[in-house]
C-alpha cells in the first residue's frame, strides 16, 4: 500500500511539473514559431504574463509581448516589429496534440480560441521600400525613394528605345481588405526627345503582403506615413 501511494505521489509531482513548466514552454515556443514564420525574423524575443502564473497551464495568457529583429512582412524588411496581445485563450489540447487531416491555418485558428486584443506593428523605411521596388522593377536604375507624411516620391532612370529617361513616381502605402499595398498615384517620364510624358494610365498597385499568409487571422488595418518611414499595424478580427 505504501508503494502504491508513493507511486501516486510521484505521478502527481510529475504532472504538476509538466503543467507548470512544459505547457508554458510549449506555448512560448508555439507563438515564437508563428512570429518567426510570419516575419522571417532572425531574432525573436517573446514573453508571456499571467496572474496567477498557473493560468498559463490552462492556456490563459493575460499579456503577450514579442519583438522581432530584421523582420519581413510580405516582401518588405521592417526596421522593427512587435506583437502584443491581451486576454488570450489557447486550446492546450490542440496545441499539444494537433488534429489530424487539417491545414496549418485551421490548426492555428483552433489553437487561438480567443483574444481581447492582438496586433502586429512594424516600421517600413524608405530604404526597404526602395529595395522592394528595385527588385520588382529591375529596369529602374539609380532608384531613390523619399517618404514624408504627405506621401512617397521615387525617382529613377530607365532606358526606352535605347535612350535613358528620368522617371518620377508618386504614391503611398495603404491597407486595403487586410492586405498592404504600395499604391502609385502618378508616373511621369521625361527626356530630351520624349519631353514630358504622363503615364498615369499605367498606374497600378504592388501587393506588399497577403493576409492569408498572416498568422492568427491578423489583417492590416492602419498605415501612418511619416518622414522617412511608414508605421503599419495589423489586428485580429
Amino acid at each position: 500500500m505504501k508503494k502504491f501511494f508513493a507511486v501516486i505521489i510521484v505521478l502527481l509531482v510529475a504532472a504538476v511539473a509538466f503543467i507548470q513548466f512544459a505547457v508554458p514552454r510549449a506555448l512560448t515556443n508555439y507563438l515564437k514559431d508563428k512570429v518567426t514564420t510570419a516575419t522571417a525574423a532572425k531574432d525573436v524575443s517573446l514573453t508571456l504574463d499571467a496572474l496567477p502564473s498557473a493560468k498559463l497551464a490552462l492556456g490563459y495568457v493575460d499579456k503577450v509581448h514579442c519583438t522581432a529583429a530584421d523582420a519581413t512582412i510580405g516582401e518588405l524588411n521592417l526596421k522593427q516589429a512587435e506583437l502584443n496581445g491581451t486576454s488570450i485563450h489557447i486550446d492546450i489540447k490542440e496545441l499539444l496534440m494537433p488534429t489530424d487531416g487539417i491545414s496549418r491555418e485551421e490548426h492555428t485558428n483552433r489553437v487561438l480560441m480567443a483574444a481581447n486584443t492582438l496586433e502586429l506593428s512594424g516600421v517600413i523605411t524608405a530604404d526597404s521600400l526602395r529595395d522592394f521596388l528595385a527588385q520588382k522593377v529591375d529596369q529602374l536604375k539609380d532608384l531613390q525613394v523619399t517618404m514624408a507624411a504627405e506621401g512617397i516620391t521615387a525617382s529613377a532612370r530607365v532606358k526606352i528605345l535605347g535612350r535613358e529617361a528620368d522617371v518620377q513616381i508618386g504614391g503611398q502605402i495603404v491597407a486595403r481588405d487586410g492586405d498592404l499595398y504600395f499604391q502609385m498615384n502618378h508616373i511621369n517620364l521625361e527626356n530630351a526627345i520624349l519631353r514630358r510624358v504622363n503615364l498615369d494610365k499605367f498606374l497600378g498597385d504592388f501587393n506588399l503582403t497577403e493576409r492569408v499568409k498572416m498568422p492568427f487571422g491578423l489583417q492590416f488595418r492602419e498605415v501612418q506615413m511619416r518622414d522617412g518611414e511608414a508605421f503599419v499595424k495589423a489586428t485580429r478580427n
